[in-house]
């Protein structure tokens, strides 16, 4: 959790991970929610996938989390594998 509080101190700062479980822990789903950052987690199927392969969907939805960021307050969003599906808002 320290890096959650290290991030909040900087401006425009988001977090990129693969580890889904990062929702299930109570104590960091509380400092997530009070340091107002922006998350993206990869979906469960980004980790079948080779590193050049996750590198070009992230490269490919920039664009539409650069959007998001502009348009919403700070959430936690899923990364999906398909190139034509949208980010989704998950429960924080």
């Amino acid at each position: 959790m320290e890096w959650i509080a290290h991030l909040r101190q900087g401006k425009d700062w988001i977090f990129i991970t693969g580890d889904g479980r990062l929702l299930k822990n109570k104590a960091e789903r509380a400092a997530l929610r009070s340091a107002g950052l922006y998350g993206f987690i990869l979906a469960t199927g980004y980790q079948q996938m080779r590193d050049n392969e996750v590198a070009s969907n992230l490269i490919w939805k920039w664009p539409e989390i650069e959007s998001v960021m502009k348009a919403v307050d700070p959430a936690i969003f899923e990364i999906p594998v398909s190139r034509g599906s949208k980010l989704r808002t998950l429960p924080l």
